[in-house]
């Protein structure tokens, strides 16, 4: 769902700040340090709660200020509203009402941010691969996020059980009994949208060079051996996992391996390659939600990461997948070259200019 209006105060160094954005691609031009990448960080907060360079908001909130202030006017007409404090309280509301949890402000507004850290996929932990499946997962089917969280409360007691040490299998028996339920539907779930992920993915990896990227696979692994049930799995783990003193199987531990030959990926591919595996990934999944709803990709200085043909090919995508875009950069004609190849609306970018924190509607 596209932004219509974006309102910012005290964020970073942004004093104050209010913008009609294009329905499809909007431009921030500006030197470093400008402020640029400050309203991509707002428009992640209103879809977190968060911003995506740090999980502390005083350090969001500008140092003259007590409290920031993020709204949003979504083009269906939904309102998002954040507000940070100092003293570390907020409040998140959705057309003007209390939202009770930041998972709601992400039902209304599906994000993707493409930045120089979403390149850690391949070559990062499973956590961070885990997240990615669970974005998809999370947009496509709603019965998800209650499963996910069921699972984890029954997690976080078997855990706090096993770290006692010695104890008899009936207290661990409730636990696991929830953990079964829920983790299996949560497999389920995953294992469903991953199918239809994959085959997103295989499509994009068509448009890159064969030679390269023909043998690129991209596995789903549950967490557990798939020749068990996740019951089996956590009976044969048990006394392992008392030694441990944590679970070591389950949904929790699930990954996405990319895989060529045999070999991960981020042994083989380039690091240009790998950004381009990612992009491809990331689309994908933007492409899978498109039915539900459309994303919203925020590209951080997107010149800075991709050749002149990668951009091309990842505009491409992005403009086949989403509902909007808001892209940084230093030079404006730079930043909007990939974009102007594209057909309407996505060949007529609005660019904004950037500078000590004050944002200026730019000439075309």
């Amino acid at each position: 769902m596209a932004l219509n209006r974006l309102v910012l105060s005290n964020f970073r160094n942004i004093v104050s700040v209010d913008l009609q954005l294009a329905p499809a691609v909007n431009l921030f031009c500006g030197a470093n340090g400008s402020g640029k990448t400050s309203l991509l960080e707002a428009v992640h907060m209103l879809a977190s709660g968060r911003s995506f360079r740090s999980r502390q908001s005083q350090t969001v909130i500008r140092h003259e200020a007590d409290v920031l202030a993020v709204f949003a006017r979504l083009a269906g007409g939904t309102t998002l509203g954040v507000e940070k404090r100092r003293d570390g309280q907020g409040r998140i509301r959705i057309n003007q009402s209390p939202a009770e949890s930041s998972s709601q402000l992400a039902s209304c507004l599906p994000l993707q941010v493409i930045n120089s850290e979403s390149f850690a996929a391949l070559d990062g932990g499973p956590g961070v691969r885990r997240q990615l499946l669970d974005w998809t997962v999370f947009h496509v089917e709603h019965g998800f996020a209650l499963q996910w969280k069921v699972y984890q409360t029954a997690l976080k007691q078997r855990n706090a059980l096993l770290r006692r040490g010695k104890i008899d299998s009936k207290s661990l028996d409730p636990w696991e009994q929830q953990l079964v339920k829920s983790g299996e539907a949560v497999d389920m779930l995953r294992r469903e949208v991953f199918s239809r992920l994959n085959v997103q993915f295989q499509r994009r990896l068509l448009d890159l060079p064969e030679s390269v990227f023909g043998a690129l696979q991209l596995h789903y692994r549950g967490g557990w051996k798939k020749e068990l049930s996740l019951g089996e799995a956590l009976q044969a783990s048990r006394e392992g996992d008392l030694a441990q003193g944590f679970t070591r199987v389950g949904p929790h531990r699930a990954d996405l391996r990319f895989v060529i030959h045999g070999q991960p990926a981020h042994a083989v591919l380039s690091r240009g390659q790998q950004k381009m595996a990612v992009c491809a990934l990331r689309t994908a999944m933007a492409s899978v939600v498109e039915g539900a709803q459309k994303a919203v990709f925020l590209v951080d200085d997107l010149p800075s990461e991709l050749d002149e043909g990668n951009q091309a090919l990842f505009a491409h995508w992005v403009s086949a997948c989403a509902s909007q875009v808001l892209v940084t950069g230093i030079e404006h004609s730079v930043t909007a070259r990939p974009w102007l190849q594209l057909p309407e609306p996505w060949n007529a970018p609005k660019m904004f200019h950037v500078e000590h924190g004050v944002v200026t509607a730019a000439e075309n």
